[in-house]
């Protein structure tokens, strides 16, 4: 998918960086960039979001189909969660039944997993969202901190979707 690849690496980036910098040097605390903040409160994170985009990754690892359309949209790093969401929903018609049948727009799904990295980045990198002043942010930091592994289980199961599926032929032999 490399769509997903290209908004993995933009916001995977930064968060290998902030692990590298945390497990260096813990002592040190970086500033939390003002985007990064804007993202995390994009959407309201709630259970019921959370049951949809469970569902929809796990229609979507199971359906090869729709795993190639996704894997077929073009790579822009600068593409938004609002621009990666309307170009699934215009050029990936399998994969937007998998939304649609969840309940969730891909527009809807790309601002939360963007919320869900950008919070679980500012955790790595010592901010504290949830004193945010932003209230949907800080909401949103509680929410995290609340579902940790349901969130680490949605977020690694979209992840996945970007790796290639298992090959139909047999291993070679050495």
């Amino acid at each position: 998918m490399i769509l997903i690849r290209s908004l993995t690496r933009s916001l995977l980036l930064p968060f290998i960086c902030a692990v590298a910098i945390s497990t260096a040097v813990p002592a040190l605390r970086a500033e939390i960039p003002p985007d990064q903040i804007k993202a995390a409160g994009a959407i309201p994170l709630t259970t019921e979001l959370l049951d949809k985009m469970d569902k929809v990754v796990k229609a979507l690892t199971t359906d090869a189909a729709a795993k190639a359309e996704l894997n077929a949209m073009p790579n822009d790093p600068n593409q938004t969660a609002e621009g990666s969401g309307a170009a699934i929903s215009s050029k990936c018609p399998k994969a937007t039944e998998h939304f649609k049948s969840a309940g969730i727009t891909p527009e809807e799904f790309m601002k939360a997993i963007t919320a869900m990295m950008a919070v679980g980045m500012a955790e790595v990198m010592g901010g504290d969202l949830a004193k945010s002043t932003d209230k949907t942010v800080a909401a949103n930091a509680a929410f995290a901190a609340a579902n940790k592994n349901r969130l680490d289980a949605v977020v690694g199961g979209f992840m996945t979707l970007a790796e290639p599926g298992p090959s139909s032929s047999p291993p070679p032999t050495p």
